[in-house]
Formats: structure tokens, C-alpha cells, sequence
């Protein structure tokens, strides 16, 4: 065999042999997904392309959720979140983790269901990988488990997942504090979020609704879509705002659309992201969101797909 053929094989066994020393217990997850540690097939040079990246998982349900990113040759192919087929069973169905509570009447106690920011929140770091890459402006993840919905009423008030791909840096969106205000906001960080992006940053259909939460900013919908319009909804692209810049992609999916991905029609796994004019800041974004199944890797997926350069 020649020297490069070995070199490659080389390669290719010992990313196999990566794979394989990331299996875990069944009790966490299926033995054939690579779930315990974070995988970073994405050498800096080598002929491994596309290459896979994978970050470190948390628990969610019975199961875990964790982000991965597929490269090729310095462009992203998909940056998404993956949920082992057993994250889907046993979900928590309280309101709330209390994560972001406000004593809003003063009484010295928090009631869950009306002072506490709804979900349950998994962070999630995005591959090291896709982290290195130039002008590339995702920072981070989050996954947002709603099991009574959030508001608007009759808009998103089924059990669903908030999928957020961050471009604000973690600390800043810490720092949007808890308070009386809408989404149990500060009231002066509801001003700040509430501030409008410009046009040009923003796809006309998606607007401003003053849908503001603590630790989050606020959500900027697609008015054209389907759950605005008295039918169920499944799943949708949102945009998020702080201080009139765009801070987080979010494609929402329900609990029922995820699982349904397993039998689904792949023709219909992939919905488009609308683009602004433009993007304040630089770097490849998606065109495209999908909600599917990997068989491969017994987990479902939602994922950010068709990424396009923009300078």
C-alpha cells in the first residue's frame, strides 16, 4: 500500500477507534452513539473531510442532548442538536426548573406558575471545532424544554423545545436580569431588549412582538407562520434580539413534531430560514433548519443546514 494510503488509513482507524472509546452503559444511552465526552473528528489538516464534531452532552429526560457540527474543508455543512432516542422519555412536566424567578408580588415566596421564567434549560457548548472556525459567529447553545408551552396563548402553548443558537456571548445574555417586567424581565433590560433592529437586519416577516424573557431578550416571529394563523403548531424559525442587534437563532419544535421525525417524509425534514438583507455581523449563516432522525446515531436532530458566507 503507499505511503499515503497508509497515512490515511492510519487516520480513519483512529477516529473509529474515537468513536468507539466514547461508548457509555446502555443506561445513559445506546451503546452505538458516541455520547459520554466531547469528539472532535476535525483535525487542523488531514484528509478526514467531511469531518464530524461533536460537544459535551447533558442529561435531558432519560436520556442526553448534545450539539455537533459537520465541516468540510473550513465550511459548515450543519450545526445542530442531537437527542438520544431516550431524551425524549420521562421529560420533567413541571413548569419550570427555577432558574429565573422574580418575587413580583413581594410576598417573600415564588410561585413557579406565575413568577418563574417557564422551561428547563439544558446549555449546551458548541464543538471546539466549529469554535476554531473563521468567521464563524455561533458562540454557544441552548435547548429549552417548554412541557406546558410559553406564551402567546393558543400560538406556542404546546410541549416543545426551544432550540437557540447563540451569537451573544454567553456572560451577556447572563447579565438580562430578572424582573417585574414582561417575561419576567427587568424593566430596564426590557427596554434595552424591546429596542428595535434595524430593517435591513431583520426578514419583514419577522417582528416585533415584545415576547421578552429573562436571561434570554426577546423573540422576533415569523408572522406568516402557520401557528399565528389558528393552526397547530410544529415548528418554527425565530429570531432573537438584545439592544437592537440580532443575538439568537431558534428553530422551535414540538415535543410530537421531533418524535413524528423518526417516520417522517425526509422531502419534508427541511423548512427555509428567511434572510435579512443583511447581517450585522459578518460569517456564514444558515439558509435552511431541519428536524430529523439519525438512525446512525439513535438520535434525533435539529439542525441549522445551507450555510452561506456573508463579509
Amino acid at each position: 500500500m503507499a505511503p499515503r494510503l497508509l497515512r490515511t488509513a492510519a487516520r480513519l482507524a483512529l477516529a473509529l477507534g474515537a468513536l468507539a472509546a466514547t461508548a457509555v452503559p446502555a443506561a445513559a444511552a445506546p451503546a452505538a452513539a458516541p455520547w459520554t465526552a466531547a469528539l472532535d473528528g476535525c483535525p487542523g489538516t488531514g484528509p478526514l473531510r467531511p469531518c464530524l464534531a461533536l460537544g459535551t452532552p447533558q442529561r435531558l429526560g432519560d436520556g442526553l442532548v448534545r450539539t455537533y457540527a459537520r465541516l468540510d474543508h473550513g465550511r459548515p455543512l450543519s450545526v445542530g442538536i442531537l437527542y438520544s432516542d431516550r431524551a425524549l422519555d420521562h421529560l420533567p412536566t413541571a413548569m419550570t426548573d427555577g432558574h429565573h424567578c422574580f418575587d413580583v408580588d413581594g410576598d417573600g415566596r415564588t410561585d413557579p406558575m406565575t413568577e418563574c421564567a417557564g422551561s428547563h434549560e439544558r446549555v449546551l457548548p458548541l464543538p471546539a471545532a466549529l469554535l476554531r472556525m473563521p468567521d464563524m459567529p455561533l458562540k454557544w447553545a441552548l435547548v429549552n424544554w417548554n412541557p406546558m408551552g410559553h406564551p402567546p396563548a393558543a400560538v406556542f402553548d404546546r410541549p416543545h423545545f426551544d432550540n437557540h443558537f447563540y451569537l451573544q456571548p454567553k456572560a451577556e445574555r447572563d447579565a438580562i436580569r430578572p424582573g417585574p417586567c414582561r417575561g419576567l424581565t427587568n424593566c430596564a433590560d426590557y427596554a434595552t431588549a424591546t429596542r428595535p433592529v434595524p430593517a435591513e437586519y431583520l426578514p419583514a416577516d419577522h417582528q416585533n412582538k415584545n415576547i421578552t424573557e429573562v436571561a434570554m431578550g426577546n423573540h422576533l416571529p415569523d408572522l406568516t407562520s402557520p401557528e399565528w394563523h389558528g393552526a397547530p403548531f410544529t415548528k418554527t424559525f425565530v429570531y432573537g434580539s438584545y439592544d437592537a442587534r440580532i443575538t439568537f437563532l431558534e428553530p422551535m419544535v414540538t415535543l410530537a413534531t421531533l418524535r413524528d421525525a423518526r417516520t417522517a417524509d425526509p422531502a419534508t425534514a427541511c423548512s427555509p430560514v428567511k434572510q435579512p438583507k443583511a447581517w450585522q455581523q459578518p460569517g456564514w449563516y444558515p439558509r435552511s433548519y431541519c428536524v430529523g432522525y439519525r438512525p446512525d446515531r439513535h438520535a434525533y436532530s435539529v439542525s441549522l443546514e445551507d450555510f452561506a458566507l456573508h463579509r
